[in-house]
């Protein structure tokens, strides 16, 4: 919890006085604490570089190093110049210190203009945390690189520094409901105190604490189905990122005080897995859908199980047969709709458009209706009613099965209904409290805290009613009649 209040206050600390960039704010400092980097994407006067300064002052180690690249940026500008000194003495060497090799926290600006010259060293950097110095290779102290574009890479070559960007995240100019704070605002952003910076040896605590944590059952499952949707929409994701991904939701959830990695620290995924930034809002839509729920328990799919089920009983209650007394008569239908062993039974007869009839005893060979008894102006007690003898219908029962088939029948169901019982009873744990701990979390947006409630509170309706008609159906079962 000693974490957790402090990442919480640190990332207060980064996003004041800052509009629309509380995501951005809390991506940098994830990236910081996971050892990860960040990509912004977006146009120029965004707050950007103002993001990576702030990142800086928040580690004990505040080397910080910046720079704008260009087509005709070169080496020196990033690594240091060629020590004369050592070329002297037939060396080749650099003068690394406050360039990139020997800072902690690195803002670089368009950094898909990097080239060939600088490309390589750049990669081993960002990757390895390694400088190939003359004929020496060197640990680097970096802890993380923001950069900025305003344009995806173009070219194979950039592939690779593109993928080295864990974190991404296109930022916008501020909307216009947050203009008019825009130009009023009046902050002067100041690091926070020494005591309440990160240091070396926190980020290492929290890394190591972080790698020892599991992965929940729900998360793998819902990164499973995560997969499987990347794969529908062309989106390829290599091994190694899935591993950065994990290394990632356990910073999440150590930090967040959690003892497993959960559900909830999903939160990051869409900011790690998007290629092209049109694909940010497929997988932001995908995870507010999925987050709260376990994808093996998908409230859709049991409907559709129950409905299988409905099926099966219609089947088996469908070859119906005549029904019979006990002494083996066959039963009919009387008027009432009771169950009768004669077949013949007597009524009143109709017309063709099934108005009553009588007849006047006068008359005998005349048929009336009331109506026409009414127009006669006669009274309808002068006359009684025309009786006639139909077949009457033969009462159906459902076919006798087996006691095997229908004990089959009811262990199947039981075993749905257990399962079903069981993931309710998770649903209603994870229903506790739950408004408090979304509320809580060190990440969570609370766009996302509220979607992810009203997902759970929706499942738990669909599946309370889902349990209910899979037990309708099995006292359904359980009373299909048993041959002897």
């Amino acid at each position: 919890m000693v974490v957790k209040s402090r990442i919480a206050a640190l990332i207060t600390h980064l996003q004041q006085g800052l509009l629309e960039r509380d995501t951005p704010a809390r991506l940098a400092l994830l990236a910081a604490l996971s050892g990860e980097h960040l990509l912004l994407l977006g146009p120029p006067g965004t707050a950007k570089s103002e993001l990576a300064r702030r990142l800086h002052t928040i580690v004990d180690d505040n080397r910080y190093f910046e720079r704008l690249l260009t087509r005709f940026s070169v080496p020196e500008e990033l690594f240091g110049p060629l020590s004369i000194k050592a070329l002297e003495q037939d060396r080749y060497l650099r003068q690394t210190e406050g360039y990139l090799p020997e800072t902690a926290i690195a803002f670089i600006d368009e950094i898909f203009k990097a080239n060939s010259a600088i490309l390589n060293s750049l990669l081993t950097i960002l990757n390895e945390r390694q400088f190939d110095n003359g004929s020496k290779r060197v640990k680097v102290p970096l802890i993380a690189v923001i950069a900025a574009s305003n344009e995806l890479p173009e070219g194979a070559e950039l592939n690779a520094l593109y993928d080295r960007f864990l974190l991404r995240f296109e930022v916008e100019p501020v909307q216009d409901e947050s203009f008019t704070q825009l130009l009023t605002l009046n902050h002067n952003y100041q690091a926070p105190a020494e005591a309440d910076r990160l240091s070396t040896e926190d980020l290492t605590a929290i890394r190591e604490g972080a790698s020892s944590l599991l992965l929940s059952d729900a998360l793998i499952r819902l990164l499973h189905s995560l997969r499987h949707f990347l794969a529908e929409q062309e989106i390829t994701v290599s091994d190694r990122r899935w591993r950065k991904v994990v290394k990632l939701l356990k910073v999440s959830a150590f930090c967040n005080g959690d003892n497993e990695a959960g559900l909830y620290d999903a939160w990051v995924l869409p900011h790690c897995l998007w290629q092209k930034p049109e694909q940010y809002s497929l997988l932001s839509q995908w995870l507010a859908q999925n987050i709260a729920s376990d994808p093996g328990f998908n409230a859709e799919l049991m409907t559709e199980l129950v409905d299988s089920w409905q099926q099966r009983l219609e089947q088996d209650a469908d070859p119906i047969v005549p029904a019979l007394d006990e002494q083996g008569y066959q039963l009919y239908l009387d008027e009432q709709g009771q169950t009768v062993v004669e077949a013949k039974g007597l009524r009143q007869k109709r017309n063709e458009i099934g108005d009553l009839l009588y007849r006047q005893p006068r008359v005998p060979n005349t048929s009336f209706t009331q109506n026409e008894i009414r127009n006669l102006g006669s009274n309808l007690d002068l006359y009684e009613p025309i009786m006639e003898q139909y077949q009457r219908q033969s009462a159906l029962q459902p076919k006798a099965w087996p006691a095997a088939h229908i004990a089959s029948r009811l262990r199947q169901l039981n075993e749905r209904i257990a399962e079903l019982k069981q993931y309710l009873v998770w649903l209603e744990q994870q229903l506790s409290g739950l408004t408090e701990r979304l509320a809580d979390h060190l990440w969570l947006e609370q766009t996302l805290a509220t979607q992810a409630q009203r997902q759970l509170e929706r499942q738990q309706q669909q599946l309370s009613q889902q349990k209910a008609r899979l037990q309708e159906l099995h006292h359904a079962f359980a009373a299909l009649p048993v041959k002897d």
